[in-house]
């Protein structure tokens, strides 16, 4: 049985979620909870709000035909947000947090996590500039759970050793625990996906389809040739161009980046 959760279905308490895998630890759950789901679901798909990747540059391509009605905003929560809503695609990775709780009486399995595709190609779709920011922030930045998306069938697996060991998925919730998983999932082409995580419930298998907020996450390998950035602690922008990408040390101001 495939359900569909499209959206956080509660929320975090103030505060960064900082619990690694395999530890349980307390949120508010609302108290109206939707008695047939088996568990709840946050979804966070701004790196940039998450801890754990302060040490991450993040790139996002825009569209090769972006004409964006305002100037991109200079933080990098901001920015992400901004470069998606002008129909940008994460390159190279999309990195997203589920908070994931039990919701059921009986207990639930988590079984595995793997990616439907919904659109791929084996090269990229081509696109127009990147738009980039973060960087080396003095934080370690945890590989928690990774996931080639070029595979046939794209499945999670841990990339973080846990008592000397990669661990495996195959642990149960009981109401009202929680575990917080952190994906990052890559590819060389181009990829549109969902997210769906595989439970058994009461001896049943169930499987439980994460969308990005109703929408498919999309990742591209595609590799623009030229971009701009903001540095880890600046308060402008800079261009940059070329492959390996070397960006310039000049400011430049958003109302003279050339989009095409």
């Amino acid at each position: 049985m495939l359900q569909s959760l499209s959206r956080g279905w509660w929320f975090v308490v103030a505060g960064t979620v900082t619990a690694v895998i395999g530890g349980v630890v307390g949120f508010f759950v609302p108290k109206a909870l939707d008695p047939q789901r088996p568990i709840a679901v946050n979804v966070v798909s701004n790196p940039a709000t998450v801890a754990a990747w302060g040490n991450d540059t993040f790139s996002v391509v825009l569209p090769a035909d972006a004409r964006p009605a305002t100037p991109p905003p200079l933080t990098c929560g901001s920015i992400l947000d901004w470069a998606h809503g002008n129909g940008g695609v994460d390159q190279e990775a999309t990195r997203v947090r589920l908070v994931v709780q039990g919701a059921s009486d009986k207990g639930v399995l988590i079984d595995g996590m793997r990616a439907r595709p919904i659109r791929r190609t084996a090269t990229p779709d081509p696109g127009g500039i990147s738009l980039a920011c973060g960087g080396p922030q003095g934080v370690a930045t945890p590989r928690r759970i990774a996931m080639d998306l070029d595979r046939a069938e794209p499945s999670a697996e841990y990339a973080t050793k846990v008592d000397g060991r990669l661990p495996l998925f195959g642990f149960t919730l009981q109401k009202g625990e929680t575990e917080v998983f952190e994906l990052t999932a890559s590819t060389k082409g181009t990829v549109e996906w969902v997210i769906v995580l595989d439970l058994v419930v009461d001896g049943k298998a169930q499987s439980v389809e994460v969308t990005n907020h109703g929408q498919s996450f999309r990742t591209t390998g595609f590799v623009s040739p030229r971009g701009y950035r903001v540095m880890a602690g600046a308060d402008h922008w800079v261009g940059c161009a070329g492959t390996p990408s070397t960006c310039g040390g000049k400011p430049v101001s958003p109302a003279d980046f050339r989009y095409s």
